[in-house]
């Protein structure tokens, strides 16, 4: 019996079956390392929307009302806002303002010469990095502006001891959320709301 042919055989069967495994785990790994280079860009993207969601919001500093000439309804509201620490840069133009009572509710967009929704408009107060201006209203943690609204032009009344709810949404981040109750009289035609 001549047994050299068939250990040649099974050499070149074993050396086959190798390197197709070498193949196949080559190819197994190259689809591993793209694919964990993929989920490595999803989760970065998504930490930072992640962070830009909770730290995207803004701080309501204060809230004045201003009455009617008979001092019996709040007719204008006027809120001190800045971006929160670590927020970045808020653009205004994008925010949506909701105010109402426990009746009604009327939702706000920044004036931008659309007049067929109910608007409300912003002005600078401090602003060290020149970011803001009306037609570009940019802040950042460092600006303070204040925003003005016209209650005249929304089915929100505001008398004496009326509760209010204020919303402030902004384009990316968490909403701001103010309730609370006006005053048990009206003795100025300016008054403190919150805090």
């Amino acid at each position: 019996m001549d047994f050299g042919t068939k250990k040649g055989a099974v050499g070149i069967g074993t050396l086959i079956i190798f390197i197709a495994m070498v193949l196949v785990a080559a190819i197994a790994a190259a689809v591993l390392i793209n694919v964990s280079g993929i989920l490595q860009q999803k989760s970065m993207a998504t930490g930072k929307e992640a962070i830009e969601q909770v730290s995207g919001n803004l701080v309501v500093v204060g809230i004045r009302g201003n009455t009617d000439a008979g001092k019996t309804n709040i007719v204008n509201l006027n809120l001190t806002i800045t971006a929160a620490a670590g927020a970045g840069r808020v653009d205004l133009s994008q925010l949506v303002v909701k105010v109402g009572n426990k009746n009604n509710e009327s939702t706000m967009t920044y004036v931008n010469g659309d007049t067929t929704t109910t608007k409300f408009n912003a002005s600078e107060i401090r602003d060290p990095t020149n970011l803001f201006t009306t037609a570009t209203p940019v802040i950042d943690g460092s600006a303070l502006v204040q925003i003005n609204i016209d209650l005249a032009s929304t089915n929100v009344n505001l008398p004496v001891r009326t509760q209010y709810h204020l919303e402030l949404i902004p384009e990316r981040g968490a909403s701001t959320v103010i309730d609370g109750i006006t005053s048990s009289s009206y003795s100025s035609t300016i008054q403190q709301m919150y805090p």
